[in-house]
């Protein structure tokens, strides 16, 4: 696969930008992934405690981990194509806090309605980190879980219209991720992205997917 060659096109099919060369295709670290158990240890001592409560135009998303055949995997959604919203973009199940939630509360519930996992079969490590997203200016916070075995997922399809099973020792490779300068309406930025063909990852969901995996470094 030519990463390069794919994410070109598909940045010069978004609107008002103005394309720049990568910067990166490598990552020092790329080929380094921990097993999933050095990566639950490692997570569990490096991941923030989970706030209590929110408020204000706030939402979260579940980063949920799970091994495969000796390997972590991470589960993401390519979200519906007749959503008015990112339609078909690959996220990580989530949605608004409403009141009297916490962050925490949020994502399970999500999660929950979107691929049928329930929160009992969930383990919470921490909170990942917060950021927004810049199209709407929306801030979102990442929450990460376990499940011990493969969950199974049922999913909702006024929301998801798939399951995305996305392995961290896969992506950080120099033939799934690399980062870009450009620009848009808002300004100079770096943009990360992994290409899962037929689907490319990028905008928050990358974002919180490399301070993940910034973690197991």
């Amino acid at each position: 696969m030519t990463v390069a060659r794919d994410l070109t096109g598909y940045l010069q099919a978004l609107p008002n930008v103005d394309l720049r060369v990568p910067l990166t295709f490598d990552h020092p670290d790329s080929r380094a992934i921990a097993t999933p158990s050095e990566i639950l240890e490692r997570l569990r001592d490096r991941l923030l405690g989970l706030p209590r409560m929110v408020g204000g135009n706030s939402a979260a998303v579940l980063l949920l981990l799970y091994p495969r055949d000796g390997e972590m995997m991470v589960l993401m959604t390519r979200r519906a194509s007749w959503l008015r919203n990112h339609p078909r973009e690959v996220s990580f199940p989530g949605g608004a806090v409403e009141p009297g939630e916490t962050l925490a509360d949020a994502a399970l519930r999500e999660t929950f309605e979107e691929v049928g996992i329930h929160r009992s079969n969930i383990k919470l490590l921490g909170l990942l980190g917060s950021g927004a997203v810049r199209g709407s200016g929306r801030s979102f916070s990442g929450i990460v879980g376990y499940c011990e075995t493969p969950p199974i997922t049922t999913l909702n399809a006024d929301e998801v219209e798939a399951v995305l099973e996305v392995p961290l020792g896969l992506v950080y490779t120099p033939d799934y991720f690399c980062e870009f300068w450009y620009n848009r309406s808002f300004g100079w930025g770096l943009f990360h992205f992994f290409v899962m063909v037929p689907d490319i990852i990028w905008g928050a969901s990358a974002r919180m997917l490399v301070e993940l995996l910034a973690l197991l470094e």
